[in-house]
């Protein structure tokens, strides 16, 4: 990964709008103090391609908005095995201060484009990748070769975590030197190898299983099923011919049986016609149950005529108007002594208010009193205040004229006094005003009541004008419930003429359906033999069976004499038609053919049909079976050698002998690329070397002692961790075909830890990287000799309103 261009706007410290342009920059340095934001260059990079940074330790983006922001944006134009991507992710600050992504997306530019040139780089230009966060995430690492932890411990080393691979363990190296070297492909091929093996033994099982349930089949058995074919192909015509005669014989049959069928039928239907009993009775009964009809209804008529006059009498004489006007009399009543009552209460109550409005106006003239007496206290008092400021000799404030004597009086006591009694007098003037006014306002009530009480006096009075008096209307009630009374013993007589007549008319219904189901029994026996033509139906229920019955005797021998003649023709041609179905059943007999032993010419025709169909069809599975057999012999020997290469393929790609010495192999050349870089910075006093699964380093200043690297100090740290990061900068990424882009290393600090000695063979041995390969070398330093090496700088400054980004060119 090569870094092309950054954008920043509102991020981190970046309030405004930031660009760094690394177009054709193979060697630069970030510089600025403390604080500026040159951390935050690499924590962007980070962002906009993985959504995290290594300082976002929960990767959490709350602070990853400018505070004075809302909206924060990245964009990095990055190149990747000589393609051009622009990853872009934008974060939004809602309402309640959460800081959340909002969009997300990777593309890959098209050719000729230039990132440096704004009017180019415009969004939606390039063919989308990704538009969402975690697929953006996938999507770089897939770009890059490198997961997140893997692109900060190889590409981008932040500040703090220089040391990471010189300090991983041996199971993490091996997982950061397979995506490096992409020998992570070698062991894909072991599992698909292993899958194909797997696979082809599974096809090599299926095919064989398969060939077991195939019969094998010799050239005697076509012959066989061949020439059965052809004779049984020989005897289609001769059974064709019996076959047609039969049929003929079968029609013959079938008219006999049909005559025979017909004559069985009608002395059925002859024999059936009988004379049911009780037929003469009908007649009789339904006559008895009309006239039971009839009297009835006489007797529901005159109980009818007696109800309705009583009701007639009873619709004269409105009870409901009787007790209305009942009820109108007694409010009148009532009324009457409640306005008695009423007036009585009033009186009295007026009198009390009366007594009441004196009292108060007592009460107002004390209130008057005692206000003036207060004020007579309060001016006495007044004077006495005089008095206190005034000596002999001195000018009255009042008259002008020098005092002679200052009496000695204290008035304050006599206005305490008056003051309380006007207190004790306007106490006692409100209560009077409060009886005054509820005694007004019960007598307004009282008042209002009667007059509610006159008004509805007057609407009785207006109600019952021509209303009789009220004994009139007793008597009138009582004649009513008298009627009422007499209503109820007739109602209960016309219920009970009704109930007699509905059980004369069901008797009578009865009566009607037994004879209608007679003539039904009658019309369901002359239509069995209607074809024989029997005799006409006359009115006479009993006189009609008579007539049909005397018919059908007659009939039934001459149908008995029909039936016989039908019999014997039927069994004549019974006789013809079981030779021939014996001469056809012999002739199918010889190729085991099964046929019915009764059938019409068709069945046999079909099943010497079927026979031949079935022939055929043995003789062509059996050829399908030779040639399946053949075919399932071919691809399971197909099979059987695919999984065997597939086999031999795993076996070598086996972990434990391939790719352990594949990787040795890898972890050597960075060993020795690293002692290279190593022994320039330090000036010929360190060498690496890898022993158990470590990285130890080699002090030839100290009798070539071996000592491990993790007990090295600050600056020995950081000079073994740069030289692995530039050897796999430099060295381990020209081993790689497939795997991770290394085309470029981003430091950021640790320079400060370094003599000037070893600081000046680390900006030489820089150099010499960018000089010598094609990958980007960045440092974020404040040692200022360094910097001042380095041919691009961009210093971070930050004020007020957040930090800036000025390009300098050597």
């Amino acid at each position: 990964m090569r870094p092309i261009r950054l954008d920043m706007h509102g991020f981190g410290s970046y309030a405004e709008a930031s660009t760094l342009d690394f177009t054709d920059v193979d060697f630069f340095a970030l510089t600025g103090p403390t604080g500026a934001g040159k951390s935050t260059v690499l924590d962007a990079m980070c962002f906009a391609l993985y959504g995290r940074t290594p300082r976002w330790r929960n990767n959490t983006t709350q602070n990853a908005i400018a505070p004075s922001a809302v909206e924060g944006r990245v964009r990095l134009v990055f190149a990747a095995a000589g393609t051009h991507y622009v990853a872009t992710r934008i974060l939004r600050r809602d309402k309640n201060g959460n800081v959340k992504t909002a969009m997300a997306a990777l593309e890959q530019l098209p050719e000729g484009v230039d990132p440096a040139d704004d009017d180019e780089l415009v969004e939606g230009l390039g063919r989308p990748l990704a538009g969402s966060p975690s697929t953006v995430s996938v999507a770089a690492e897939r770009i890059i070769g490198l997961p997140f932890d893997q692109f900060t411990k190889c590409v981008l080393l932040p500040q703090g975590e220089f040391a990471e691979f010189l300090h991983a363990t041996a199971a993490d190296r091996r997982k950061i030197l397979e995506n490096l070297l992409g020998h992570s492909a070698y062991r894909r091929v072991q599992q698909l190898a292993g899958a194909k093996r797997d696979t082809a033994s599974t096809a090599q099982k299926t095919l064989e299983a398969q060939l077991a349930k195939v019969p094998a089949v010799s050239d005697e058995d076509l012959s066989a099923a061949a020439l059965r074919v052809e004779r049984l192909e020989k005897l289609t015509e001769p059974v064709r011919d019996k076959a047609g005669v039969l049929d003929g014989l079968n029609a013959a049959v079938e008219t006999a049986r049909r005559g025979l069928d017909d004559a069985e039928t009608d002395l059925a239907s002859l024999t059936y016609i009988k004379r049911p009993g009780g037929v003469d009775d009908v007649a009789a009964r339904v006559a008895d149950a009309n006239a039971r009809v009839a009297e009835k209804s006489a007797e529901v008529e005159a109980t009818e005529a007696e109800d309705e006059r009583l009701r007639a009498e009873l619709d004269g004489l409105d009870l409901a108007l009787i007790e209305r006007q009942l009820k109108a009399w007694e409010d009148l009543g009532e009324t009457d002594a409640s306005l008695k009552t009423g007036r009585d209460l009033t009186d009295e109550l007026q009198h009390q208010y009366e007594e009441a409005k004196e009292l108060e106006g007592a009460a107002a003239e004390e209130v008057e009193i005692q206000h003036a007496a207060v004020h007579k206290a309060r001016m006495a008092d007044l004077a006495g205040t005089l008095r206190t400021e005034l000596s002999t000799g001195d000018d009255c404030p009042v008259c002008d004229r020098p005092v002679e004597a200052v009496p000695e009086r204290d008035l304050s006591a006599a206005l305490e006094q008056a003051q309380q009694l006007s207190q004790t007098a306007t106490a006692e003037y409100k209560d009077a005003q409060g009886a005054v006014a509820n005694l007004q306002a019960k007598l307004d009530s009282y008042e209002e009541r009667l007059t509610d009480l006159q008004l509805k006096r007057r609407r009785l009075l207006k109600k019952l004008d021509g209303v009789p008096e009220a004994h009139e209307l007793h008597a009138r009630r009582e004649a009513a419930a008298e009627a009422g009374r007499q209503l109820s013993g007739t109602a209960a007589a016309l219920k009970a003429a009704r109930r007699a007549l509905r059980e004369a008319e069901k008797r009578r219904t009865a009566a009607e359906e037994q004879q209608q189901r007679a003539w039904r029994e009658f019309g369901h026996a002359r239509d069995q033999v209607a074809v024989l033509g029997p005799p006409p139906v006359g009115s006479d229920l009993a006189a009609s069976w008579q007539s049909l019955v005397e018919w059908a005797a007659t009939a039934l021998e001459r149908a008995t004499a029909e039936r016989e003649a039908a019999r014997e023709e039927l069994k004549g041609l019974d006789g013809r038609a079981a030779t021939l179905r014996a001469e056809l059943l012999a002739a199918m007999a010889e190729f085991d053919v099964a046929v019915p032993l009764t059938g019409t010419g068709g069945d046999y025709v079909a099943a010497h049909a079927a026979a031949v169909e079935a022939a055929r069809a043995t003789s062509a599975n059996l050829v399908d079976a030779r040639n399946r057999r053949v075919e399932l012999e071919s691809e399971a020997r197909k099979f059987a050698h695919e999984a065997e290469v597939a086999k031999e393929l795993a076996k070598h790609l086996e972990a434990r002998r391939f790719m352990e010495w594949l990787l040795s192999e890898a972890l050597d050349e960075l060993v020795a690329g690293a002692t290279v870089m190593l022994n320039r910075i330090t000036g010929g006093q360190y060498d690496l070397i890898y022993r158990d699964q470590d990285f130890w380093v080699v002090d030839h200043h100290d009798a070539d002692m071996a000592r491990p690297a993790r007990g090295l100090s600050g600056g020995e740290t950081f000079a073994a961790s740069l030289s692995l990061a530039l050897a796999l900068s430099d060295q381990l990424a020209s081993l790689s075909r497939d795997g991770a882009c290394l085309e470029s290393i981003i430091l950021d600090e640790g320079f400060g830890t370094l003599d000037p000695e070893t600081l000046d063979a680390v900006a030489t041995t820089l150099e010499a990287l960018t000089a010598s390969s094609e990958r980007t070398v960045g440092l974020v330093t404040h040692v200022v000799d360094l910097a001042e090496r380095v041919p691009v700088r961009f210093r971070i400054t930050k004020d007020s309103k957040g930090s800036h980004v000025e390009k300098t060119l050597e």
